[in-house]
């Protein structure tokens, strides 16, 4: 009778450290799975971080090497401080990769049959999940460096970006003889530049593009400084300062000639223009070498100032009838006369007085 009691005891006791240690698997394999997909998680996220945030370095870096091809594109300092970002993206997206690399696996292990062996395992999937917690930990901490590298990186992008309209108006303003067309060009290039809030593609040709329309601006001003050179050089750059100043921001080509409009030397002064309403008006302007030789005079002033009007007609356009020949002219003369330019280069001569309904009108245009 005592055995048979010890029997039960003992049969009931295995029992109870057979539930317990199924208990103890079925809770180690659930802590496994649990852990195993927070680190699948992290590791996806860090992986698609990771690679976002090399693309961002490699576009830094390409915004960096073609800012850096003139000094006067971008502010210095704000260069240096996305090259010093970008670096320190690098490092850190680097070192994801290394705690990428060090990936810990979860143990798959089938549920043993018996107790002993469901003890022995228990223990090791429980180690198992806490690896697999620590490996989660490891990535978690690494995403938040990247990502607040990222944000470092953005800001300096988004710092250099705001510098470039001041350095692009004066890029401008120091190749200001250069051919309309790649003047705006460029005024077109760095708008784009500046107006970019992020590091795609879109920024890197955008920065691509701004240096290269910067390098053409440059080879433009040279060229036609060559072609207008002589000892009529600085008398023709002063007029079209003059001419610029009255020119209510209209982009202004200037070509000079011994002979324009048949008038030129000795025979008098003689000058066109034309205009156009794309991309914000431009014109060209042509002048007599003899306005240059006569200038400062009240005539030659008188016939710039006519040019000009002709040239912001593109500003303008919807005062008059702008598609009949005569009516240009009379605005143009309009207009010299309305900025008090009453010498006989006004065009009053060639033209007729025009209508002072006109010249109140041509008043209104600046």
């Amino acid at each position: 009778m005592v055995l048979v009691v010890v029997v039960v005891l003992a049969a009931a006791a295995w029992a109870v450290v057979h539930v317990v240690a199924n208990r103890a698997f079925d809770e180690a394999a659930s802590a496994v799975a649990a852990a195993a997909l927070d680190a699948g998680d992290a590791t996806v996220s860090l992986r698609a971080l990771t690679d976002d945030v090399a693309g961002s370095v490699h576009v830094a870096g390409v915004i960096v090497e073609t800012s850096s091809t003139a000094e006067d594109l971008v502010d210095a300092n704000a260069r240096a401080e996305l090259a010093d970002a970008a670096t320190a993206s690098a490092a850190l997206v680097d070192k994801a990769a290394s705690t990428l690399q060090d990936s810990v696996r979860a143990e798959e292990t089938p549920k043993p049959l018996w107790t002993w062996d469901l003890l022995t395992v228990a223990p090791r999937l429980t180690g198992n999940a806490s690896g697999l917690g620590e490996y989660a930990k490891a990535l978690a901490s690494a995403q938040d460096a990247v990502e607040d590298a990222d944000a470092a990186l953005l800001d300096a992008a988004r710092d250099l970006y705001a510098s470039v309209p001041p350095l692009a108006a004066a890029l401008e303003k120091a190749n200001v003889s250069a051919r309309a067309f790649v003047l705006l060009d460029l005024r077109y290039a760095a708008a784009a530049a500046a107006e970019q809030t992020g590091l795609g593609t879109g920024a890197a040709n955008a920065f691509t593009t701004y240096a290269a329309m910067a390098a053409n601006l440059k080879h433009s001003q040279q060229v036609e400084l060559a072609e207008k050179a002589g000892p009529l050089l600085a008398t023709r750059l002063e007029i079209e300062a003059f001419a610029r100043s009255i020119a209510g921001g209209v982009v202004l080509d200037f070509d000079w000639a011994p002979i324009v409009a048949g008038v030129g030397g000795s025979d008098g002064i003689g000058g066109t223009a034309t205009w156009a309403v794309v991309r914000g008006g431009f014109s060209t302007i042509t002048l007599s070498n003899s306005v240059a030789e006569t200038w400062p005079s009240a005539d030659a002033r008188a016939l710039v100032a006519h040019e000009v009007g002709h040239a912001i007609t593109s500003k303008c356009s919807e005062m008059f009838d702008s598609a009949n020949a005569d009516a240009n002219e009379a605005w143009a003369t309009a207009w010299a006369i309305s900025m008090g330019h009453t010498a006989t280069g006004n065009g009053v001569q060639a033209y007729g007085y025009p209508p002072q309904s006109l010249i109140d009108k041509a008043a209104t245009c600046r």
